[in-house]
């Protein structure tokens, strides 16, 4: 990772093709739109609390803060992911 900025657009990136498959999944499967919603207001909290994160432990670099956020919210929108694919089977 560059900078902050870069992260930032980088977790916007990710947030946008998460939302962007639970769009598709409610367009194509109008059974589980409740539970769709659900997941889109869990990546939209797990991208709000990454996007405001502070580094606030002086031990570890910024690189490293942000290094690990960026893993840790990748991770997240994995398992978002995973139970978007449960829901279209």
């Amino acid at each position: 990772m560059a900078n902050k900025r870069q992260f930032k657009k980088e977790i916007s990136l990710i947030l946008d093709l998460v939302i962007e498959e639970c769009v598709f999944t409610c367009e194509c499967d109008e059974k589980n739109i409740p539970q769709i919603e659900e997941l889109v207001n869990e990546a939209i909290a797990e991208f709000d609390f990454a996007y405001s994160a502070r580094k606030t432990d002086k031990s570890i670099s910024y690189k490293a803060f942000y290094s690990g956020l960026k893993e840790v919210y990748y991770q997240k929108m994995l398992n978002i992911l995973e139970k978007l694919a449960g829901l279209r089977k």
